[in-house]
């Protein structure tokens, strides 16, 4: 019997591995030391809160009391700091496991929702391991103004597809761009009409950079059915302790029923964990001045990258950044952004994400980590200018 027929069409066991990652490890089996400039995982990056251990002590977490929502003490604790009731909140172990329940609740097998391009590739695995397809639709990019919707787009994707969902991402990954004023009102009229749920990733929303000071969430409106997520992994840069949140909001009747559906969902997996749970009225205190000394980093890292590369007279470009943790660098198209970045990874030791990595769609764009302790980012901009300035001699 086909082995294919034990199994579903929804994972994938192929072991295909992309052509810098065989490079990476071959590089790595030599004895090669490999500056990445594309890490993304903070507790590589020297960025830990104060008090996580004590925090994580509490002599509560030895007792079970399973709520489906999680855990009252937790979610009065996060209300506060949202400025909502604790009855919208529910925690999960991760915004991923977010993302998985939502489309539980939206979606039944083959529909569709909208997720934008450029975007975090994990959306197609999201999507596909609950059955559901995810729908590209386009963000345009203007120098020096920024990111934009494809608003006509949109709608066309949505007559097409019948989409369930809208997924927005405020700030987006990884071209760091708000949901602009204007189109969150034209957003949310969108989703009203078409009868679908509003979707707005905002784990990054701290993180301003270049933005002009009007980004807010998408919360706390009522003109559609609206799921904001959040959680530790990016706020306090701990992703270890696996806790994040949706905040519920819409139309009270619709915004009732999505909750009673969705504590069904939540009651059957019942995954966050105590620990977490009752650390988060302990963290939370500390996360406005952990996010303040992050941000500090991410913009000296900015301005590092946007000095050796930024000049009038560059043949460079630094696209705009509003927020995030990634900084793109748009270069000559002489080469692929795979070429590229395999070139720069054999010869100066320095790895970076190519566009590709994200949906981009024209070739010339490396995404760059600002996460990184500076000296380690200023030598790794250092190497990525020599080796591009002999690139285009």
């Amino acid at each position: 019997m086909n082995e294919s027929t034990y199994f579903s069409g929804r994972v994938s066991a192929d072991p295909h591995r992309n052509r810098l990652a065989i490079l990476a490890a071959r590089l790595a089996s030599e004895g090669r030391a490999i500056l990445n400039l594309s890490e993304s995982n903070p507790t590589r990056c020297g960025l830990f809160p104060e008090g996580v251990l004590a925090a994580l002590s509490n002599a509560a977490s030895l007792e079970y009391h399973p709520d489906p929502r999680g855990l009252p003490g937790a979610r009065q604790a996060l209300a506060l700091r949202l400025d909502c009731e604790p009855d919208d909140l529910f925690l999960a172990a991760s915004t991923s496991e977010a993302y998985g329940w939502l489309f539980k609740l939206l979606c039944d097998p083959g529909d569709a929702v909208l997720v934008p391009k450029p975007g975090y590739p994990l959306f197609d695995y999201l999507a596909g391991l609950e059955g559901v397809r995810a729908i590209p639709y386009r963000l345009e990019y203007k120098h020096a103004d920024g990111w934009f919707i494809d608003l006509d787009g949109l709608e066309q994707a949505a007559a097409a597809t019948g989409a369930r969902a809208l997924v927005v991402i405020n700030p987006n990954n990884p071209t760091g761009s708000f949901i602009r004023p204007a189109e969150r009102a034209r957003l949310v009229d969108f989703c009203s009409r078409n009868g679908m749920a509003l979707i707005s990733d905002e784990v990054f929303l701290p993180y301003a950079l270049e933005a002009d000071g009007s980004q807010e969430s998408l919360g706390g409106q009522d003109g559609c059915l609206t799921f904001i997520l959040d959680g530790l992994s990016k706020l306090m840069c701990l992703p270890q302790l696996k806790l994040g949140w949706i905040r519920v909001g819409g139309p009270p009747a619709l915004r009732g029923q999505a909750m009673a559906r969705l504590e069904v969902i939540a009651d059957t997996y019942l995954s966050a964990g105590a620990p977490a749970m009752n650390a988060l009225p302990l963290l939370l205190p500390g996360a406005d001045a952990f996010v303040a000394r992050t941000r500090r980093r991410l913009l000296l890292n900015l301005g590092v990258l946007k000095e050796r590369f930024g000049g009038d007279d560059s043949p460079f470009r630094v696209l705009r950044c509003d927020g995030g943790w990634i900084a793109l660098l748009e270069c000559p198209r002489i080469e692929t952004d795979e070429d590229l970045a395999l070139g720069l990874l054999e010869a100066e030791g320095v790895a970076v994400h190519p566009g590709y990595f994200f949906d981009f769609e024209r070739e010339g764009c490396l995404a760059l980590s600002l996460l990184l302790e500076p000296p380690r980012f200023a030598e790794g901009v250092d190497r990525l200018g020599r080796f591009l300035d002999r690139i285009i001699e």
